[in-house]
Formats: C-alpha cells, sequence, structure tokens
C-alpha cells in the first residue's frame, strides 16, 4: 500500500514539474500556422524560423536558413537581365558573397522568447532582419551609385556631337556593368524592394532606353578611316571591320564623314647585321568639328627578317592583330 502511494505521489509531483515546465501560451510568432509571417510580414521583414536540439542549435538553423534564403534571392536577381544586365558566373558569384558579408556585417537578430517544443523536443526560435532599419544603414551607397548614374546619363543627353555622344552612352553601359553598381542594385533590391524600386525608377527606366539610344546615335554617325601610310590596307581593313561590327557605318568618301578615325603608324624600323626589325605602333584618333574626341594605341610584337618586305608584313600583321584584340571605345572618360 506505501508503494502505490509512493508512486502515485511520484507521478503527481512529475506532472506538476512537467507542467510547470511548458509555457502557458506560445510565442506570438508561433501562436498559429499563421502567426510567423503576421509577426515578420514580408515587406519589413526577412525572417526565418530554426530549430534544433539547444537553444543555440535554434538559432544557428534559423540563421542558416536565413543565409540560403538569401543566396537563392540574390542568385535570381542577378540572373534577372531586366535587372542588372547580362553577368558572368564569375560576376554573379562575387555580388551573392559580398551580399552575404553585408548582411554578416550588419547582424542578423535572433527572438528574444524562443522555446522549448516538448512534443517535438526541439528548441524553436526565428532569425530575422529589419528592412527598414538596414535600409538606413546601406541606402547612401545604393543613392550613391543612383547619382552616378544620372550624372553619366545626363552628361550624354547633353552632348551635340553623334560620336561623342556614343562614348558618354557607352561610359554609362560600362557604369552599370561594374561591381558597385550591380551589387548596389542587386542588394538593395534584396533587404528593401519597395525603397530600392523607388530609389533606382529613374535609373532603372533610362537603363532600358540605352540600347535603343545607342542604335538611333550610331545611325547619325559616319566614320572616314584616314591611313597615310598602310601595308595591303591591313590596319584599315582591321578598323574598317571593328568599328562596323560595333555597328558604325564606315564611308569611303571623306566629305560625307561626321567623323575622322586618322592612324599615325610608327614602324619602327632598324637594320641589325643582315636583318630587317621592326617595332611597329600605332595612334587612331577620332575627331569631328568638335575636335579631337577619342584616341586609342597599339603596339605591336618586334618583327624580324632577312627580307625587308617579310618583316614589314609580319609587323604590320603583328599591329592589325593586336587593334584586333583590343580596340575598345569603352576606356573613354
Amino acid at each position: 500500500m506505501k508503494n502505490i502511494r509512493y508512486i502515485f505521489i511520484k507521478m503527481v509531483i512529475s506532472l506538476c514539474i512537467s507542467c510547470a515546465s511548458i509555457p502557458s501560451a506560445l510565442p506570438v510568432w508561433d501562436a498559429s500556422p499563421d502567426a510567423y509571417r503576421q509577426v515578420f510580414p514580408d515587406n519589413r521583414y526577412i525572417a526565418q524560423r530554426g530549430s534544433g536540439t539547444s537553444r543555440e542549435a535554434a538559432e544557428l538553423d534559423s540563421a542558416v536558413r536565413l543565409a540560403r534564403f538569401l543566396d537563392n534571392e540574390i542568385s535570381s536577381q542577378t540572373t534577372n537581365i531586366e535587372i542588372v544586365g547580362v553577368l558572368t558566373y564569375e560576376q554573379q558569384l562575387e555580388i551573392r558573397n559580398y551580399t552575404q558579408s553585408q548582411i554578416n556585417l550588419y547582424g542578423v537578430r535572433f527572438v528574444s522568447d524562443s522555446y522549448f517544443d516538448r512534443r517535438r523536443r526541439e528548441w524553436v526560435t526565428v532569425a530575422y532582419i529589419n528592412r527598414n532599419e538596414a535600409w538606413q544603414v546601406y541606402s547612401p551607397r545604393f543613392r550613391q551609385q543612383s547619382e552616378t548614374f544620372n550624372s553619366l546619363f545626363l552628361l550624354a543627353n547633353r552632348e551635340s556631337d553623334p560620336f561623342r555622344r556614343i562614348l558618354r552612352l557607352l561610359a554609362v553601359q560600362n557604369h552599370i556593368t561594374n561591381f558597385d553598381f550591380q551589387s548596389a542594385n542587386a542588394f538593395g533590391q534584396l533587404l528593401h524592394p519597395a525603397r530600392m524600386n523607388e530609389e533606382f525608377s529613374v535609373v532603372r527606366s533610362n537603363m532600358s532606353r540605352l540600347p535603343s539610344l545607342l542604335e538611333d546615335s550610331r545611325r547619325n554617325v559616319s566614320i572616314y578611316i584616314d591611313i597615310p601610310s598602310d601595308f595591303n590596307a591591313m590596319i584599315t581593313n582591321v578598323f574598317s571591320r571593328q568599328l562596323q561590327l560595333m555597328g558604325f557605318p564606315v564611308t569611303n568618301i571623306k566629305n560625307n564623314a561626321t567623323t575622322i578615325c586618322r592612324v599615325i603608324i610608327t614602324e619602327g624600323r632598324g637594320q641589325q647585321d643582315t636583318f630587317t626589325f621592326y617595332n611597329p605602333s600605332l595612334r587612331a584618333i577620332f575627331s569631328s568639328e568638335a575636335g579631337e574626341l577619342f584616341s586609342f594605341t597599339a603596339v605591336g610584337e618586334r618583327a624580324v627578317a632577312v627580307r625587308p618586305e617579310v618583316a614589314k608584313e609580319r609587323a604590320y600583321q603583328s599591329l592589325a592583330n593586336r587593334v584586333n584584340e583590343t580596340f575598345s571605345l569603352s576606356t573613354f572618360d
């Protein structure tokens, strides 16, 4: 009889202890299936629920889930051509790493009322980022990129010379493909889409206009290539081909041209014993009625041969190859 009473008392005590260990009410963010998103709505928070065998394990799990969510979101955005343009895999990875590092730098918070779910025998918590607070920290970076873009775009729109206008539009295009702009654009869109859409509304509108503006501007340009000294038209042909690939009309009539591309070639010819050598280089100057617009330089490889004409042909071929590999209008400042 005493044993039965002892067992009964022990059961009552255990039940009381168990009941005392269970919270009288679940945290408001886990009180119902929909409570989590009501407490942490998407327009105000980036949040992820996590669980584990201890409070620390639950926090780690929620932080990992948050990191995965961010990584998936930034991956989606860096492949969205309408937002950021065409990026290489390496550029996408660099931006994703940057975003994660910035989130880690800002810091992820955890709810103060994590709890132990006795039914599932695990701790439960939430990791979150307050979008408005994070925006206050990072918005100056986004604004700087927006203002730089708008300034470059305004300069291009105000340019009267058609060729220089193209150069300025290409400078805008270069700006939106550099890392600082791309990372700010993608990170801001992830951090606070509503505020970022407002901050970058003009930027994105003008970004969408760039291709047509460049195409229209190219139609207003015709280029005449002026090379006083050439060898079998090698340099003339390579410049003509490169410019046409860029969408520029090339004319054979100087008076019909809006832009002149004058190429000065320095052969660097010399003699050593029975050998003739060349150290070729060139400078191409693009000009119009507005004056000098752009210049480009190239240096070919040293060419050596017994026969002078062979050395010269090799030198010009080397120079043409160099132009073919490096000629670009993207270095305009």
